[in-house]
């Protein structure tokens, strides 16, 4: 079986490869993201604990049940007031692993929706912080919510982010950076990296996030991201008119 750390760049095109064949056909960049994470998951489930695929879109846009967990969600918050139809909500739009519940969007509990509603609301989640920063995104620009500079910054997406050592690594606030420990020890995560991209002319990035049961260092994970930028290329048409479904 094949691991990601003993892997080539070849090795990654191939799997670039399957994932083009799997995701040919999708009617929605939805099942695309599915196909997309059944594929990393099958190729390397001797490392992969869990991949999921995340996705930005405005609320105004999206299904009902998503809508509804993210209206319970800035609730609980007490951030209701802040939600607006423009708001980008990064949405999980695809997940493989394990756990059989790890195979369907609809189960997850905690990250269907994540409404990218101000800077202090995802700076207080440390994962999520890191990852836009590691990406080249930053944090600034939520507050701002101007049409314009979002897909400005979008367009300067570059980086890996990159935890090594997921039981111990902390941020500069001495976080966690993975919060979820519980899950961390439960099933023996090692190293997560994630990547993204975005699609030109749209509102949508998407981020690919991987939690693994070995140590890599981030060179690999790099090569890994590299290898993968043939599935936006493959999805733009259907992340323009076929989102969710």
């Amino acid at each position: 079986m094949a691991k990601i750390s003993t892997s080539t760049l070849k090795d990654f095109r191939a799997l670039q490869d399957t994932i083009t064949v799997a995701v040919n056909g999708s009617s929605t960049f939805e099942r695309a993201s599915q196909a997309y994470t059944q594929a990393v998951y099958a190729a390397y489930h001797e490392s992969v604990v869990l991949v999921r695929q995340f996705a930005t879109t405005p609320y105004q846009e999206l299904p009902l049940p998503s809508r509804a967990f993210v209206e319970r969600l800035v609730q609980e918050k007490g951030l209701s007031q802040k939600i607006q139809n423009a708001t980008l909500i990064l949405n999980l739009l695809g997940t493989s692993g394990v756990k059989p519940e790890w195979n369907n969007r609809s189960q997850s509990k905690g990250h269907s929706g994540i409404p990218l509603i101000s800077a202090a609301f995802i700076d207080a989640i440390p994962m999520m912080s890191r990852l836009l920063r590691e990406l080249g995104l930053g944090l600034d620009w939520i507050d701002r919510q101007d049409t314009n500079l979002v897909i400005k910054t979008m367009g300067s997406m570059s980086g890996v982010f990159f935890v090594r050592d997921a039981a111990q690594e902390v941020d500069h606030l001495g976080r966690k950076i993975i919060a979820a420990q519980d899950f961390v020890k439960a099933h023996d995560i090692k190293s997560v990296f994630g990547f993204g991209g975005a699609y030109l002319g749209t509102k949508t990035f998407s981020i690919t996030i991987l939690f693994l049961r070995e140590t890599i260092e981030k060179g690999k994970a790099e090569q890994f991201a590299a290898a993968m930028s043939g599935f936006k290329a493959q999805t733009l048409e259907l992340v323009k008119t076929h989102i969710f479904g």
